[in-house]
């Protein structure tokens, strides 16, 4: 029996904070590997810019080097349109052996979200849901059955990283004139 460790998201840019919460995610559910699977599109965020599918994957693909038990899965952009955690599941779940057991990580953030996800229920019959604390996103009750990891989850911001790095280029643009 495998344990394994699905992590969706964006990942635009990835950065340390993800890798930091998929390293204490697999060290505290003693997890065998942990898959990153990079969203084509998210349903359920804001509408803001990502970084380009080509430039996600490659840069996710260099953070994840370092680390044999991370992996990357293109599933959700190969298969195009808007990506549901619950087809994602049902994909790893046909692909993995009839005992392994799946744990979807996923930051703090989600839990006000997580009636609006398609077929929630479904969701979490499909694996143990695992939410991370990350700052800025108090715990909330749920009442969906969630495994807290405790241990919070450095500073780190793709949304916050992405409005710096605009500020930046505009600041950059303006001096230019």
């Amino acid at each position: 029996m495998a344990r394994i460790g699905i992590f969706g998201g964006s990942f635009s840019p990835v950065h340390d904070g993800h890798l930091w919460l998929a390293r204490q995610a697999r060290e505290e559910l003693g997890l065998e590997r942990v898959i990153f699977v990079p969203s084509n599109q998210t349903p359920l965020k804001e509408k803001r810019p990502l970084y380009s599918t080509s430039a996600r994957i490659r840069l996710l693909k260099q953070a994840l080097q370092p680390f044999s038990y991370f992996s990357l899965s293109l599933c959700e952009v190969q298969r195009k349109g808007v990506s549901y955690t619950v087809d994602t599941l049902k994909y790893f779940r046909k692909k993995s052996a009839k005992n392994d057991m799946l744990f979807f990580l996923s930051g703090s953030d989600v839990l006000t979200q997580l009636p609006r996800w398609k077929q929630v229920s479904d969701v979490m019959r499909l694996c143990r849901f695992v939410v991370m604390a990350r700052p800025g996103y108090p715990w909330t009750k749920s009442p969906y059955p969630v495994i807290r990891l405790i241990s919070a989850a450095p500073d780190i911001s793709s949304t916050r990283d992405q409005k710096k790095l605009e500020r930046e280029r505009l600041k950059s643009k303006l001096a230019q004139k």
